[in-house]
């Protein structure tokens, strides 16, 4: 049976400058910022109509903390 490693990846650089608590999605490449909104409805709406069918959408922790999901 095959062992899957993990996948990490830091959106610490990536989400510098958003307020803590904002919601954001994320291209599904991890590349960049679609939209951050303080309401997770706009933020999946703004990432649709950019073309991106299948963000990841975070909400950025209050706290600096490292966390995996």
């Amino acid at each position: 049976m095959a062992t899957l490693a993990p996948i990490v990846q830091d959106f610490g650089k990536l989400l510098e400058g958003t307020p803590p608590g904002a919601w954001v999605a994320i291209s599904a490449d991890g590349e960049r910022v679609l939209a951050s909104s303080s309401e997770i409805k706009d933020v999946v709406r703004m990432a649709l109509e950019a073309g991106e069918d299948r963000p990841l959408v975070i909400r950025v922790p209050a706290a600096s903390s490292t966390f995996v999901f």
